[in-house]
Protein backbone atom coordinates (compact mmCIF):
# COMPACT_ATOMS: atom_id res chain seq x y z
CA UNK A 1 0.00 0.00 0.00
CA UNK A 2 2.60 2.68 1.19
CA UNK A 3 4.91 2.83 -1.83
CA UNK A 4 6.91 5.29 -3.46
CA UNK A 5 9.32 5.78 -5.71
CA UNK A 6 10.68 9.27 -6.43
CA UNK A 7 12.86 8.62 -9.73
CA UNK A 8 9.55 8.50 -11.44
CA UNK A 9 7.72 11.06 -9.58
CA UNK A 10 5.94 9.11 -7.52
CA UNK A 11 5.33 10.90 -4.33
CA UNK A 12 3.61 7.77 -2.54
CA UNK A 13 1.04 7.09 -0.76
CA UNK A 14 -0.44 7.70 3.56
CA UNK A 15 -2.76 6.43 5.90
CA UNK A 16 -4.80 9.21 6.33
CA UNK A 17 -7.51 10.05 4.16
CA UNK A 18 -7.83 13.35 2.16
CA UNK A 19 -4.24 13.68 3.06
CA UNK A 20 -2.39 13.65 -0.56
CA UNK A 21 -4.72 16.22 -1.75
CA UNK A 22 -2.85 18.57 0.02
CA UNK A 23 0.58 16.92 -0.14
CA UNK A 24 -0.15 16.98 -4.11
CA UNK A 25 -0.52 20.78 -3.68
CA UNK A 26 2.54 20.91 -2.24
CA UNK A 27 3.87 19.37 -4.97
CA UNK A 28 2.54 21.44 -7.80
CA UNK A 29 3.33 24.98 -5.75
CA UNK A 30 7.20 23.75 -5.80
CA UNK A 31 7.05 23.15 -9.78
CA UNK A 32 5.77 26.40 -9.77
CA UNK A 33 8.05 27.96 -7.81
CA UNK A 34 10.96 26.22 -9.25
CA UNK A 35 9.75 27.09 -12.92
CA UNK A 36 9.47 22.95 -13.84
CA UNK A 37 7.77 21.64 -16.94
CA UNK A 38 5.77 19.51 -14.82
CA UNK A 39 1.96 18.69 -13.63
CA UNK A 40 0.71 16.66 -10.85
CA UNK A 41 -2.00 13.69 -10.52
CA UNK A 42 -3.38 13.44 -7.62
CA UNK A 43 -5.66 10.33 -6.97
CA UNK A 44 -8.58 10.05 -4.10
CA UNK A 45 -11.27 8.12 -3.45
CA UNK A 46 -14.83 9.85 -2.73
CA UNK A 47 -14.84 9.19 1.00
CA UNK A 48 -11.84 11.65 1.15
CA UNK A 49 -14.45 14.44 -0.15
CA UNK A 50 -15.72 15.14 3.34
CA UNK A 51 -12.66 15.58 4.93
CA UNK A 52 -10.86 19.06 5.25
CA UNK A 53 -7.98 18.38 3.36
CA UNK A 54 -10.41 18.24 0.19
CA UNK A 55 -11.82 21.92 0.61
CA UNK A 56 -8.12 23.18 1.51
CA UNK A 57 -6.02 21.53 -1.39
CA UNK A 58 -8.46 22.48 -3.98
CA UNK A 59 -8.62 26.19 -2.92
CA UNK A 60 -4.60 26.12 -2.57
CA UNK A 61 -4.04 24.93 -6.13
CA UNK A 62 -6.68 27.36 -7.37
CA UNK A 63 -5.66 30.46 -5.37
CA UNK A 64 -2.12 30.03 -6.67
CA UNK A 65 -2.92 28.77 -9.95
CA UNK A 66 -1.14 25.16 -9.57
CA UNK A 67 -0.37 22.51 -12.26
CA UNK A 68 -2.41 19.81 -10.81
CA UNK A 69 -5.26 17.24 -12.13
CA UNK A 70 -7.11 15.98 -9.26
CA UNK A 71 -8.94 12.75 -9.55
CA UNK A 72 -11.49 12.17 -7.59
CA UNK A 73 -11.63 7.77 -8.08
CA UNK A 74 -15.32 7.36 -6.93
CA UNK A 75 -16.30 4.04 -6.48
CA UNK A 76 -19.85 4.67 -3.89
CA UNK A 77 -18.66 3.82 -0.26
CA UNK A 78 -16.27 5.21 1.73
CA UNK A 79 -14.99 2.56 3.55
CA UNK A 80 -17.29 0.39 4.71
CA UNK A 81 -20.26 3.51 4.07
CA UNK A 82 -22.01 4.56 1.15
CA UNK A 83 -20.85 7.96 0.36
CA UNK A 84 -23.83 9.38 -1.22
CA UNK A 85 -25.66 8.75 2.50
CA UNK A 86 -23.25 11.43 3.89
CA UNK A 87 -22.30 13.53 1.31
CA UNK A 88 -24.53 17.09 1.55
CA UNK A 89 -24.93 18.48 -2.49
CA UNK A 90 -24.28 17.72 -6.22
CA UNK A 91 -21.23 15.93 -5.02
CA UNK A 92 -17.24 16.25 -5.94
CA UNK A 93 -17.36 17.90 -9.01
CA UNK A 94 -19.91 20.22 -7.69
CA UNK A 95 -17.40 21.08 -5.17
CA UNK A 96 -14.41 21.53 -7.14
CA UNK A 97 -16.67 24.19 -9.12
CA UNK A 98 -17.77 26.10 -6.43
CA UNK A 99 -13.79 26.41 -6.06
CA UNK A 100 -13.39 27.76 -9.51
CA UNK A 101 -11.24 24.66 -10.92
CA UNK A 102 -12.93 22.96 -14.42
CA UNK A 103 -14.61 19.76 -13.77
CA UNK A 104 -16.05 17.05 -15.92
CA UNK A 105 -17.61 13.53 -15.13
CA UNK A 106 -16.06 10.44 -16.63
CA UNK A 107 -17.02 6.91 -16.81
CA UNK A 108 -14.19 5.22 -14.78
CA UNK A 109 -14.69 1.87 -16.25
CA UNK A 110 -14.26 2.96 -19.94
CA UNK A 111 -10.31 2.01 -19.62
CA UNK A 112 -10.19 3.81 -23.55
CA UNK A 113 -12.67 6.35 -22.82
CA UNK A 114 -10.99 7.73 -19.79
CA UNK A 115 -7.67 7.56 -21.09
CA UNK A 116 -8.42 10.07 -24.01
CA UNK A 117 -10.23 12.41 -21.56
CA UNK A 118 -7.21 11.70 -18.87
CA UNK A 119 -4.94 12.96 -21.90
CA UNK A 120 -6.78 15.84 -23.17
CA UNK A 121 -7.16 17.31 -19.24
CA UNK A 122 -3.37 17.04 -19.05
CA UNK A 123 -2.55 18.82 -21.63
CA UNK A 124 -4.39 21.53 -21.24
CA UNK A 125 -3.29 21.62 -17.59
CA UNK A 126 0.26 21.98 -18.69
CA UNK A 127 -0.50 24.57 -21.03
CA UNK A 128 -2.42 26.51 -18.80
CA UNK A 129 -0.66 25.63 -15.65
CA UNK A 130 -4.32 25.73 -13.94
CA UNK A 131 -5.86 23.17 -11.73
CA UNK A 132 -8.38 21.06 -13.16
CA UNK A 133 -10.73 18.23 -11.77
CA UNK A 134 -12.18 14.93 -12.80
CA UNK A 135 -14.73 12.69 -11.29
CA UNK A 136 -14.73 9.19 -12.38
CA UNK A 137 -17.41 6.88 -11.09
CA UNK A 138 -16.71 3.40 -10.95
CA UNK A 139 -17.86 0.77 -8.43
CA UNK A 140 -16.00 -1.21 -5.54
CA UNK A 141 -16.42 -4.90 -6.69
CA UNK A 142 -14.81 -6.20 -3.01
CA UNK A 143 -15.06 -4.90 0.39
CA UNK A 144 -12.83 -2.55 1.56
CA UNK A 145 -10.16 -4.78 2.66
CA UNK A 146 -8.98 -8.15 2.05
CA UNK A 147 -10.82 -8.84 5.44
CA UNK A 148 -14.07 -6.75 4.98
CA UNK A 149 -17.16 -9.46 3.65
CA UNK A 150 -18.89 -6.04 2.63
CA UNK A 151 -22.10 -7.26 4.30
CA UNK A 152 -23.58 -3.43 3.81
CA UNK A 153 -24.88 -4.47 0.69
CA UNK A 154 -26.35 -7.42 -1.00
CA UNK A 155 -25.07 -10.32 -3.10
CA UNK A 156 -27.30 -9.26 -5.77
CA UNK A 157 -25.89 -5.36 -5.99
CA UNK A 158 -22.62 -6.70 -6.44
CA UNK A 159 -23.47 -8.99 -8.95
CA UNK A 160 -25.31 -6.66 -11.04
CA UNK A 161 -22.01 -4.50 -11.05
CA UNK A 162 -19.84 -7.22 -12.51
CA UNK A 163 -21.25 -6.53 -15.89
CA UNK A 164 -19.24 -3.24 -15.54
CA UNK A 165 -15.75 -4.34 -14.90
CA UNK A 166 -13.63 -2.28 -16.81
CA UNK A 167 -10.93 -5.63 -17.48
CA UNK A 168 -14.23 -7.41 -18.94
CA UNK A 169 -14.92 -4.57 -20.65
CA UNK A 170 -11.94 -3.66 -22.16
CA UNK A 171 -11.93 -7.52 -23.28
CA UNK A 172 -15.35 -7.11 -24.94
CA UNK A 173 -13.52 -4.00 -26.94
CA UNK A 174 -10.70 -6.22 -27.92
CA UNK A 175 -12.78 -8.62 -29.07
CA UNK A 176 -14.67 -6.22 -31.16
CA UNK A 177 -11.12 -5.17 -32.70
CA UNK A 178 -10.26 -8.54 -34.03
CA UNK A 179 -8.23 -9.57 -31.07
CA UNK A 180 -8.75 -13.39 -30.39
CA UNK A 181 -9.27 -14.75 -26.82
CA UNK A 182 -5.76 -16.69 -26.87
CA UNK A 183 -3.77 -12.87 -26.67
CA UNK A 184 -6.38 -11.72 -24.31
CA UNK A 185 -5.39 -14.83 -22.27
CA UNK A 186 -1.69 -14.59 -22.95
CA UNK A 187 -1.55 -10.25 -21.67
CA UNK A 188 -3.54 -11.24 -18.36
CA UNK A 189 -1.07 -13.90 -17.66
CA UNK A 190 2.31 -11.93 -18.55
CA UNK A 191 0.37 -9.42 -16.11
CA UNK A 192 -0.18 -12.07 -13.29
CA UNK A 193 3.59 -13.28 -14.08
CA UNK A 194 5.01 -9.80 -13.26
CA UNK A 195 2.83 -9.11 -10.20
CA UNK A 196 3.66 -12.32 -9.22
CA UNK A 197 7.49 -12.20 -9.47
CA UNK A 198 7.26 -8.75 -7.58
CA UNK A 199 5.54 -10.42 -4.75
CA UNK A 200 8.53 -12.93 -4.73
CA UNK A 201 10.82 -10.31 -4.82
CA UNK A 202 9.59 -8.35 -1.82
CA UNK A 203 9.39 -11.76 -0.12
CA UNK A 204 12.87 -13.19 -0.85
CA UNK A 205 14.48 -9.61 0.32
CA UNK A 206 16.19 -9.49 3.71
CA UNK A 207 14.98 -6.66 5.68
CA UNK A 208 17.14 -3.52 6.13
CA UNK A 209 19.71 -3.16 9.05
CA UNK A 210 18.14 -1.47 12.25
CA UNK A 211 20.39 1.03 11.60
CA UNK A 212 18.19 2.71 9.25
CA UNK A 213 15.66 3.38 11.69
CA UNK A 214 17.62 6.28 11.92
CA UNK A 215 17.57 7.36 8.62
CA UNK A 216 16.32 10.63 7.62
CA UNK A 217 15.02 11.34 11.06
CA UNK A 218 16.36 14.76 12.91
CA UNK A 219 15.72 17.16 15.17
CA UNK A 220 17.61 20.08 14.44
CA UNK A 221 21.24 19.61 12.03
CA UNK A 222 22.78 15.98 11.76
CA UNK A 223 20.43 13.46 13.19
CA UNK A 224 21.57 12.87 16.84
CA UNK A 225 20.81 9.17 17.85
CA UNK A 226 21.08 10.85 21.64
CA UNK A 227 17.97 12.47 21.07
CA UNK A 228 15.91 9.89 20.66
Amino acid sequence: MHIADFEVGMLGANGVVGANIIIAAGAAHAIKLKGEDKIVCCIFGDGAINRGPFLEGLNWAKVFGLPIVFVCEDNGFAATTRTDSMSAGGGPGERAKALGLPSQIVDGNDVLGLTQTAQEVFARVRATQQPEFLHAKTYRLTGHTASDPAAYRSAEEVESKQVDDPIARLQDTLRIAGVDDAAIAATEQTALDEMHAVLATSRDTPFPPASNAYTDVQDIGSPQRDAY
